[in-house]
């Protein structure tokens, strides 16, 4: 067996669970697995190599380490509690913005403040029981952390495991309850030394994490753990903006704003629509057909005579000759308003209506 997995502790005969140290040597010390209850060996007379225990019959068990590892958890974590003065529990707790559920910035960044919260357990509980019963589900804990003067209180109930976390109805039954991936010894002895630290955030990538039971986590489940007060949050954020004026002109650009500061910026537009995206490309063309949907403007960036020069010096009205105009000369896009050749691009317009309409209403604001 590896180093990390020799068994120190095992029940005598007497069901006491004891360590390697505490009994004679050889099968003198009338012990046996905490596993499968063989009978075993106590090798704790040299000094070269570390003391243990092995099974009598040559074959050790697979699953005695780990469950040597829960039941010395138990055990030695509720003498602390039970014995110490100050036992404490320490997590995250996150004030979020009020808008959070709601705002369609909350992608950019955390919209809350968190604070480190420490507690002593015993200005609140004073008993501490193993085994006992939830109280919402037929199921046991390791440890039962609760109040005998104050029966009212909510009770904390404890899980320890080694390679098998609890099953997600136990962990949301509504309790409090603290999940401990227990690995050795050491991992023991920081919760008798320091109490409960939360070391995962108790979320869907908490459960993904301790399910996977690739890493050791402490993660608290039905603590109050935050709010949604923190209305002075603010962010800057990252956007395209696009801009649509009544002569039919308009324009679109990469934008910045804080959060709760998002405004029109141009007091004569007709309408400003912000594209919460980091990425502009394509937003132009997704939205500038907004103007003539909503109000009818013409302007010769929709008609199907505005297309590419033959000479790729840019974008002319194929009707130019006819019309009589310069096509070197800068063209005024909103001269479509008064041409009676204005012929609509119905088939690009309906595509790009189409995905607009089809973006979620917290992936844009419309400011008019």
């Amino acid at each position: 067996m590896h180093q990390k997995g020799l068994l120190t502790y095992a029940f005598d005969s007497t069901d006491n669970f004891v360590h390697i140290d505490e009994v004679s040597n050889g099968l003198a010390c009338d012990c046996y697995c905490p596993s499968c209850r063989e009978r075993l060996v106590a090798r704790n007379g040299g000094v070269k190599r570390i003391h243990h225990f092995a099974h009598a019959s040559g074959v050790d068990c697979e699953s005695a380490y780990e469950t040597m590892l829960h039941q010395l958890a138990k055990l030695r974590v509720q003498e602390a509690f039970l014995s110490k003065d100050i036992f404490n529990v320490s997590f995250e707790y996150r004030s979020y913005c009020p808008q959070v559920n709601t705002c369609a910035f909350v992608k950019y960044g955390n919209c809350y403040k968190a604070t480190h919260k420490k507690f002593n357990l015993k200005n609140f509980y004073d008993s501490c029981e193993q085994e006992l019963q939830y109280n919402s589900i037929n199921r046991r804990s390791d440890l039962k952390i609760f109040s005998s003067k104050n029966p009212q209180l909510a009770p904390i109930y404890i899980e320890f495991f080694v390679t098998h976390a609890s099953d997600v109805s136990k962990l949301h039954n509504g309790s409090k309850i603290i999940e401990v991936k227990i690995e050795s010894e050491n991992d023991i002895q920081r919760i008798v030394d320091n109490g409960f630290i939360e070391s995962c955030k108790r979320d869907s990538r908490a459960l993904e994490v301790i399910e996977s039971g690739n890493e050791s986590k402490t993660i608290f489940w039905g603590f109050k753990s935050e709010d949604y007060n923190a209305a002075n949050i603010t962010q800057e954020i990252e956007f395209s903006r696009y801009i649509l004026y009544a002569s039919g002109k308009s324009q679109c650009y990469q934008d910045t704003s804080l959060c709760k500061n998002l405004s029109k910026v141009r007091k004569q537009s007709l309408l400003e629509i912000c594209i919460h995206t980091l990425d502009a490309l394509g937003v132009y063309e997704m939205v500038k057909y907004q103007g003539y949907k909503r109000f009818g403007i013409k302007n010769c960036l929709y008609c199907k005579n505005y297309v590419d020069s033959y000479d790729r010096l840019g974008k002319l009205c194929r009707l130019y000759k006819y019309l009589g105009l310069n096509r070197l000369e800068q063209h005024d896009t909103a001269k479509a308003k008064k041409c009676p050749y204005f012929l609509i691009n119905q088939d690009e317009m309906n595509e790009e209506l189409k995905h607009f309409e089809s973006l979620d209403k917290d992936k844009y604001t419309e400011l008019d």
